[in-house]
């Protein structure tokens, strides 16, 4: 029952990192790219402070890349490769757990991915913050 959970956990994952991978970029492109025009177009004005807040949400937003990247890459591809392994056409094969290592059960992986991803999603609700900051509470 445990192993038929952990097949269910991992492949609901795939499904919601799938999502993701689809949507997240575009996104952060969009808002990283938005930050540097406002930043830029304020740059040489008697806004330079706003510039510099602008800036900084530009980097937070998008250093959501290199933290991807350096932090969340092998938790992935674990995670990614124990969905892989449990997939047999439309029905759910179970897994063997006990065959992988013990800082590899699916749960753990689901657990410390969760941690990371909560850090990873604070990079742009920070560079959110600072964007509506330097928006509605700097004059100018």
């Amino acid at each position: 029952m445990a192993q038929a959970q952990n097949t269910l956990l991992v492949r609901e994952w795939r499904t919601t990192y799938n999502r993701g991978v689809a949507a997240a970029p575009a996104l952060t492109i969009v808002s990283t790219l938005s930050y540097v025009y406002l930043s830029y177009n304020l740059a040489f004005t008697l806004n330079q402070h706003k510039a510099e807040v602008y800036a900084l949400a530009a980097l937070v937003t998008g250093s959501i890349v290199p933290y991807t990247l350096i932090f969340m890459t092998k938790t992935n591809g674990k995670l990614y490769q124990k969905a892989r392994d449990s997939k047999h056409l439309d029905r759910v094969v179970e897994f063997d757990e006990s065959k992988s290592k013990k800082s590899d059960n699916a749960q753990q992986l689901l657990a410390h991915w969760s941690v990371l991803n909560f850090i990873r999603g604070l990079l742009p609700f920070t560079g959110a913050c600072l964007g509506f900051y330097a928006s509605f509470y700097m004059t100018s």
